[in-house]
């Protein structure tokens, strides 16, 4: 063979292994630009959704990671997907660990619902290694989120994810998840939508119903001392300051002594008259502060719905649980 014909295929060859090596390099540096950012493989926003080819009477697979977003999920959804939600009753979810069934649910579902901000941080690497096609979004994504500070790194700031206990909150939720739902199962977008406008009407009703119960309490008794800081949104909203908490920052880091005896005495400095402790924590600190202060213990409801039974098995029941028991302990 003339050796001209030889090395020309050779020089096409090394062209295209070029080419495919650039094209790694390209590939590789958008990975590591993703994982610098923070942003998952799977990770979308609502907008970037598309519509999921269902076999004939195949449902959408939907995960919920706590059961309060699973809730407001199922008023969207109807029985028109399969639906799992990860933690259930009692469960904090900053503390959850999965299991294998709830890892294999990860990785058949069609799509996650998160809550978001930073509540989920315990979770984030079993969906990212639980594979499957599964996409995530974030029901506040778009939120304007609170900063609470973490005392134990210096005062270093953090988002709150306790975005639920604004109630205006979760109206936006909802439009985030009738999005989901109505771009990625199109053929049933307007049951969606009909089911959204419905249920945000409830949110509304409930939201001016929360205004005025909390404006039966007196002014100067609207302060909330609470397990955890979960009730930033739910002051800010409403005009009440959250003035302190027995856990700085989480159920799962332990105050000092120093910070239990400030909390008791801003307890009495404003004559607040009760703690308000929670439904999925050890009340044993809790108990303390209330005795130490001779004050009223009052378990709420945060990050979690109650057992069957509780009369606390949705949303709307939680925040009308826990404004009834603010309220009446506060007038």
């Amino acid at each position: 063979m003339d050796r001209k014909a030889l090395l020309k295929p050779l020089a096409c060859l090394g062209i295209a292994v070029l080419l495919l090596m650039m094209v790694g390099a390209c590939g590789n540096a958008a990975s590591e630009a993703n994982r610098s950012s923070g942003q998952q493989p799977s990770e979308l926003t609502v907008t970037d959704l598309e519509a999921v080819p269902l076999a004939e009477g195949e449902k959408l697979k939907v995960v919920a990671t706590t059961n309060i977003v699973g809730d407001v999920v199922s008023k969207v959804s109807g029985d028109l997907i399969d639906l799992i939600t990860l933690m259930g009753p009692g469960v904090d979810p900053h503390s959850y660990v999965p299991t294998p069934a709830h890892i294999a649910a990860i990785h058949d579902a069609h799509l996650v619902f998160v809550n978001g901000a930073g509540l989920e941080t315990n979770l984030e690497e079993t969906l990212r290694s639980a594979g499957g096609d599964a996409v995530k979004v974030a029901v506040s994504e778009g939120l304007e989120l609170r900063q609470m500070e973490d005392p134990s790194h210096g005062g270093h700031s953090e988002d709150d994810p306790h975005v639920w206990f604004d109630v205006q909150n979760v109206i936006h939720w909802v439009e985030i998840i009738r999005q989901a739902l109505s771009t990625m199962d199109p053929e049933h977008a307007e049951t969606y939508r009909a089911n959204a406008a419905a249920y945000i009407r409830e949110l509304e009703d409930l939201d001016a119903w929360v205004v005025a119960q909390v404006a039966t309490i007196p002014e100067a008794n609207r302060r909330l001392v609470t397990n955890h800081p979960a009730f930033g949104y739910f002051a800010d909203r409403y005009g009440l300051e959250q003035l302190g908490a027995i856990y700085p920052v989480s159920p799962s880091s332990e105050p000092s002594a120093q910070e239990i005896a400030a909390l008791e005495d801003a307890i009495r400095q404003y004559d607040v008259p009760a703690v308000f402790t929670e439904s999925t924590v050890n009340p044993r600190l809790a108990q303390q502060v209330a005795q130490d202060t001779g004050v009223r213990l009052v378990t709420l409801y945060t990050g979690s719905l109650g057992e069957p039974g509780s009369g606390v098995e949705s949303y709307l029941a939680l925040i009308r649980f826990n404004v009834q028991a603010i309220a009446d302990a506060l007038r």
